[in-house]
């Protein structure tokens, strides 16, 4: 998967600000990228206003290029030795990772992430997720020829795979070369012609216990060098019986590999997309997929294998695996226009999305068709499934869904968990008009109904920055609306109008992400400083918490958080000073269950929402400043299994007492002023004694 997080996404340009008031704790900021903000802060009352530069990036990754291999880079028909084992049929899927040298030379710290973390972490629930429908033996892979040149043996028992010269010096899966104790022994047929004979070492030992061997490397290959990439992966070797990857690689970029914590979760999802294309998500083995009963989808000729496309490059499929559909394309001026689209239509596929996106007439999951070669029929439509762990880049909140498992199942090779399925919140229930047509057309139709344009925007960037949550309301979020330098391809032109936006440039207008065929949604971002990563706006992540002085929002970051909608901007204050962050609009807080509803927690003060877009008046103390402000209440249905009937709340205690400034109104200097006042009065009274006398 090709993934960097926080990498900035083309966009308009914008202006660099002076530094900030260092008297409050506030570092110099710089603009990091092309996608720039601009922050200020609203200093009213005794202090002099100034400004600060907040670098914002949405985190998105380049589209991942999944290199399907090339008709001489797998070998196909590798026969295994045992083959027929009998296992309880609810064994898991057995992946063996085995680790090239490269691995070993990485920095300790890198090292330790990749085989200590990373890949057991990826392989574990790999293994949980998927069985193999007919399982392996010990695994013997095929050696490559040293001139691509081969024929196999037709002899009863015998089905080896024959060089016409000579064997390769190495063979290799991928970049990495394969151990000799994995390899079958050299069989040569010399010139061509019988009898072919075997000629060096015996077969060896193979790959015990295991259904797939998956070779890991940290090599700098060229890829890595000229594509801003973390990882790739792909097969090599297929079976004979059922054409089933049983050998695969994963190639890590050593540079490219982050030991900060908060990037974890987008490298383990990294990995665990790259282990799929290599299992079975991948064009090039659409054509040897097979039915329940395995029976192949798609014709083969006497040779055994499918159809090959050489304008493609890899095997051709059956419109039983993949089918092309026109769609009618609502664009911009009212036009319509003819949209071609690529559908996997094997039967689990199809009926997980009728039943995911709620529409009976759904002929199948959209592929995507934008990102180039590699990007494009690899990978769900980002469109249709924006966080779907197998769409094309990682923007955000990545899971592994059940039409991702139902594919995998309808490759004919495994069984799925599919309660080891992930949520997938986005276009659930939204219906066909969503999952058929423009997102335009979408959006109009919710504009006409008054409704949430969920999960698409319209909201332009602009200075100051307008926040508001991402759909499954566990990051803070902004709407990736941007003007492009050049006008789109028509058929993604989808405005009419944009508030400030002459009629002339509406064609330069559209979400940041291409291959969500650029339509607008809200997306998490990260901040930079002096061009460096410093957290993301996942609220879930207790390493995104924000400095105390820049904690407008007393927010709070941590497992149990969640986003909520704020009704006003935040305003800090003490001793007659005023602070107040321009860019707002949402923040992350925790929220807990409980029988009277859900509640909102600010700090160590909770707050009871009686109903969903309830306004809460936020009033609290924190680190010597009172921090003021209104939240929206969500639906206790999000976040609670049950929650009591929705009420309008109380007429009284709306609000808490606001608490005084600590400079000169507050409670605790009160009481120190009356207890000195207390211990002054003997003295005075005595004072006043002496006096009279």
């Amino acid at each position: 998967m090709v993934t960097t997080l926080g990498l900035k996404m083309a966009a308009e340009s914008g202006r660099r600000a002076g530094s900030s008031d260092s008297g409050l704790g506030l570092s110099r900021w710089h603009w990091s990228g092309p996608l720039w903000f601009r922050g200020v802060l609203l200093l009213l009352g005794g202090l002099r206003a100034s400004t600060t530069s907040i670098p914002v990036s949405l985190r998105s990754s380049p589209p991942c290029r999944h290199h399907v291999p090339s008709d001489s880079e797998v070998i196909n028909k590798v026969h295994l030795k045992n083959h027929i084992v009998k296992r309880d049929v609810n064994e898991h899927l057995r992946i063996k990772i085995i680790y090239d040298k490269s691995i070993e030379e990485l920095l300790p710290e890198k090292r330790h992430l990749v085989k200590n973390k990373l890949f057991p972490q990826a392989v574990s629930y790999l293994e949980k997720t998927f069985q193999v429908r007919r399982p392996a033996g010990t695994i013997l892979l095929s050696r490559q020829c040293a001139t691509n040149q081969y024929q196999y043996l037709r002899k009863e028992n015998d089905h080896h795979r024959c060089c016409t010269e000579e064997c390769a010096e190495h063979t290799k899966c991928g970049p990495i070369i394969v151990p000799e104790e994995h390899l079958q022994q050299c069989r040569v047929c010399c010139g061509g012609k019988w009898p072919c004979g075997a000629v060096g070492v015996p077969d060896q030992e193979g790959v015990r216990d295991a259904d797939f061997v998956l070779y890991v490397g940290a090599l700098a290959t060229e890829r890595c060098s000229h594509e801003n990439i973390i990882s790739y992966a792909a097969y090599c070797q297929q079976e004979a019986k059922m054409d089933r990857p049983i050998a695969g690689y994963a190639n890590l970029c050593p540079n490219m590999i982050s030991t900060q914590p908060q990037e974890f979760v987008g490298m383990l999802s990294t990995v665990k997309h790259e282990i799929i294309h290599a299992l079975g998500f991948s064009a090039g083995l659409f054509a040897f997929y097979r039915d329940k009963d395995g029976n192949p989808l798609t014709s083969r000729f006497a040779d055994g294998l499918p159809p090959f496309n050489y304008s493609l490059g890899l095997y051709q499929w059956s419109d039983k695996v993949v089918r092309k559909v026109e769609r009618l394309w609502d664009i911009r001026d009212n036009k319509r226009v003819p949209h071609t689209v690529n559908l996997l239509v094997t039967p689990r596929v199809v009926d997980e999305a009728r039943k995911h996106f709620n529409c009976p007439i759904l002929e199948g999951m959209e592929l995507e068709n934008q990102g180039g070669m590699g990007t494009e029929l690899n990978h769900w439509e980002k469109r249709l499934l924006e966080n779907e762990a197998m769409t094309g880049s990682h923007t955000q909140n990545r899971v592994l869904s059940r039409i991702t498992l139902a594919l995998m199942e309808d490759t004919g090779w495994y069984k799925a968990n599919y309660s080891m399925a992930e949520k997938l919140d986005w276009g659930r229930g939204m219906g066909c008009d969503f999952v058929r047509r423009s997102c335009k057309f979408w959006i109009d139709q919710q504009r006409q109904k008054r409704q949430m344009l969920n999960p698409y925007c319209n909201t332009l960037r602009s200075n100051p920055l307008q926040l508001t949550c991402r759909q499954d309301q566990r990051a803070v979020a902004v709407c990736n609306l941007q003007k492009f330098p050049k006008p789109l391809p028509q058929e993604y032109q989808y405005f009419d109008e944009l508030t400030g936006v002459p009629a002339e440039d509406l064609p330069y207008y559209g979400g940041s992400v291409e291959i969500a065929d650029y339509c607008p949604f809200s997306q998490e971002f990260s901040w930079h400083l002096s061009g460096e990563y410093q957290r993301s706006s996942d609220c879930r992540v207790l390493e995104n918490q924000p400095d105390l002085f820049k904690n407008y929002g007393a927010e709070k970051y941590g497992p149990h958080s969640v986003c909520l909608i704020q009704k006003s901007a935040f305003v800090m204050e003490k001793c007659e000073r005023k602070l107040s962050y321009p860019d707002w609009g949402s923040g992350c807080y925790q929220v807990s269950c409980s029988p009277e509803g859900l509640k909102v927690w600010v700090q160590d003060t909770s707050y009871l929402c009686s109903r969903a877009g309830q306004v809460l008046p936020v009033s609290i103390q924190m680190n010597g400043w009172i921090h003021d402000g209104n939240l929206l209440c969500p639906s206790c249905w999000d976040f609670c299994e049950l929650c009591p009937p929705e009420t309008d709340p109380p007429a009284v205690n709306l609000t808490r007492a606001l608490p005084l400034d600590l400079c000169s109104r507050s409670s605790s200097l009160v009481v120190t002023l009356w207890l000195l006042l207390g211990n002054l009065f003997p003295l005075l009274a005595g004072f006043l004694l002496c006096v009279w006398h």
